[in-house]
């Protein structure tokens, strides 16, 4: 955990905002990877253990098939470079490489001042949180699941990213306390997209800026078919035009979206 980024963080319990106190012994680059925050409202304390603070409160994930499995092996060790890798050319129906998709949210990003606050959520491994931040911003990765967590503690090396056990449907962090924020292929299997989305408003400050990588409802009956199976599993496929509502109804306006197949991209700003 990082001192500079606690006034922006609430208990995860009581839901108070700027309270919280960080306990621990600082390392050499004054990261606290080993201790507590303490909130003053409601007396509870959350732990940071292995550089992760377990905000997850009384909140739980949805006990999807697709949930529980990032949790347990091997998926946190094999997602990322077995899965991600391939996963955009195999799902647009072009060749669509990691790096392409990370130009594009970077780009979207390249307005943000220095050091600006950005909350990926839904991480995985951290993708995402390593590109923007090796660009000098401040990450808060978010994932419900520990062993992806541990993962993005294990890659991060010394980029400014701060590992933070959660559901995105209640984040530990104060109303307008971030710049942007960011969710890659996480939407279409959190449950309860809704509530995602509109913590998403409620953390991002004014004109704070917004990109989502997510599958839309697919037009191949072959495809339609996939997605039957995949909703038992806890997957869900939206419209483009559900997907766009579920941003401008959490206070996002649009500024562009795009598709390839059923990937989608979505760049706007919190209005």
């Amino acid at each position: 955990m990082l001192p500079i980024l606690v006034p922006l963080l609430r208990c995860p319990f009581c839901l108070a905002g700027g309270g919280l106190e960080l306990q621990g012994i600082p390392t050499g680059d004054g990261t606290v990877h080993e201790g507590a925050l303490f909130c003053g409202s409601c007396r509870q304390s959350t732990t940071i253990s292995g550089g992760v603070w377990d905000a997850i409160g009384n909140a739980r994930a949805p006990r999807t098939l697709a949930q529980l499995s990032n949790v347990v092996a091997p998926t946190p060790q094999l997602y990322e470079r077995v899965w991600r890798v391939r996963s955009l050319s195999l799902l647009s129906g072009r060749s669509f490489p990691n790096s392409e998709e990370l130009a594009e949210l970077n780009h979207w990003f390249a307005t943000l001042s220095p050091k600006s606050v950005v909350v990926d959520i839904g991480c995985s491994e951290g993708l995402y949180a390593r590109s923007v931040a090796a660009n000098g911003h401040l990450v808060v990765a978010v994932d419900h699941s520990r062993p992806f967590l541990e993962r993005v503690m294990k890659h991060k090396g010394t980029l400014p990213i701060v590992a933070i056990r959660a559901v995105a449907q209640q984040l530990p962090l104060s109303d307008g306390s971030c710049d942007a924020v960011m969710i890659g292929g996480t939407l279409n299997e959190i449950g309860d997209a809704a509530g995602a989305t509109a913590e998403m408003g409620r953390i991002c400050t004014t004109s704070g800026l917004l990109f989502d990588m997510s599958l839309t409802r697919a037009s191949t009956r072959s495809g339609r078919l996939l997605q039957t199976a995949l909703a038992f599993a806890g997957v869900r496929f939206p419209s483009r035009e559900a997907t766009r509502t579920l941003f401008t109804a959490a206070g996002f306006d649009i500024d562009r979206m795009r598709a390839d197949g059923v990937v989608v991209r979505i760049e706007g700003h919190r209005r």
